[in-house]
């Protein structure tokens, strides 16, 4: 079985997707035999990953990108040249025209630009239609990262649930152990305080940060001195009036974190806080807990189903829920002890060899059925 993976996530700026497919692919690989993966659009080997920009050079990354537009907008068939062969197409929505003569797969992170359009641009809602109404109804098989996103195709979407399998993400095994002397550079070279509440995640409306900051401005002033609030990840979208309330409450902003020094962002910190109106899975969360930081979340989505009893849970339009929640766990240091030991367990049922395991297994159902 000859597998084209679309890696175009891998020439472009991201964090959440980008790391899967990096990630996915590391563990894949090495386990296909007898199979064979190329990757779209003529990658060559897996570089280390940069969620910055591009994981392949200046002017590879040109030359592919610009084919992937030119067959996306001006009908050059470049996807049905390079999968003559192949046995299946696993696509992203980056790719408009895939062949028509090969199955199709592909893996749906989340709805959210169907079932939350105001959270995104115009032009991601947009994008996803068109993947929607054009693509997934010609997939062979589907993908999601948790039951909950696969519920909500089925529900919303029509999809038909024979055609999706549920595989999980995993988590990078440095997220564990962190040695106490990379927690100290994370700190020097992020100018973070020695305790603090944490948020990682673009700065988007989907991440409910406005929420986040009401219900942190709640906690005692003694609380938010002592546990500073510290907001990692993409500058994202639609955060204008965000960026305000944040700088409003004295948080600090390190934008993107390098990949090495990003375990022991977490392991610095007192608390985690993830209160999205919507995870396809959410792997902060993972990380998190992997790091044995307390964890509050929401309690919808995938969100539960990830942190299982492993975590306090708030409901993400309820300001005082989350307050609630945060406050808990600053002021009681047996529940944050407890919840950190439960996270590190949960997170060890997470890994990127049984996601690669299962996902090589997606592949097989979908050529053998």
């Amino acid at each position: 079985m000859r597998i084209l993976y679309d890696a175009t996530p891998l020439l472009m700026r991201s964090a959440g997707v980008k790391n899967y497919h990096h990630s996915l692919l590391t563990h894949l690989v090495p386990i296909l035999e007898p199979h064979q993966v190329d990757l779209f659009p003529l990658l060559q080997g897996l570089p280390p990953n940069n969620n910055e920009g591009s994981n392949y050079g200046s002017l590879a990354t040109k030359i592919r990108l610009g084919g992937v537009v030119a067959s996306n907008y001006s009908g050059i068939a470049i996807p049905s040249q390079l999968a003559t062969d192949a046995d299946v197409f696993h696509l992203t929505p980056f790719v408009r025209h895939p062949p028509k003569d090969v199955p199709l797969t592909s893996m749906v992170h989340d709805p959210t630009p169907l079932l939350l359009p105001e959270c995104h641009p115009e032009t991601n809602v947009r994008y996803f239609e068109y993947f929607v109404e054009t693509i997934v109804p010609r997939l062979r098989g589907l993908m999601t990262p948790s039951q909950a996103v696969k519920d909500d195709l089925v529900e919303h979407l029509g999809v038909d649930e024979q055609r999706i399998r549920v595989v999980h993400h995993g988590v990078d095994e440095d997220f564990f152990d962190t040695v106490p002397s990379t927690v100290g550079l994370a700190r020097q070279t992020y100018n973070l305080p020695d305790h603090y509440v944490l948020f990682v995640g673009a700065m988007e409306p989907r991440k409910n940060l406005t929420n986040l900051v009401r219900a942190y401005s709640l906690l005692s002033p003694d609380l938010r001195r002592r546990h500073p609030l510290v907001v990692t990840g993409a500058t994202g979208w639609k955060n204008k009036e965000i960026r305000k309330q944040l700088g409003a409450v004295g948080a600090h902003l390190t934008g993107y974190v390098r990949r090495a020094l990003l375990p022991a962002l977490y392991h610095g910190a007192s608390l985690f806080v993830l209160p999205s109106f919507y995870e396809g899975f959410g792997m902060p969360l993972l990380e998190a807990m992997a790091a044995r930081v307390p964890v509050v979340t929401s309690d919808v989505s995938a969100m539960p189903e990830v942190a299982g009893e492993a975590a306090l849970y708030a409901d993400p339009h309820d300001v005082e829920s989350i307050a609630d929640a945060m406050e808990r766990v600053l002021q009681q240091t047996q529940l944050a002890t407890a919840l950190g030991e439960a996270g590190r367990r949960r997170a060890r049922l997470f890994t990127w060899h049984e996601t690669a395991v299962d996902t090589k297994a997606f592949f097989e159902g979908v050529i053998g059925g």
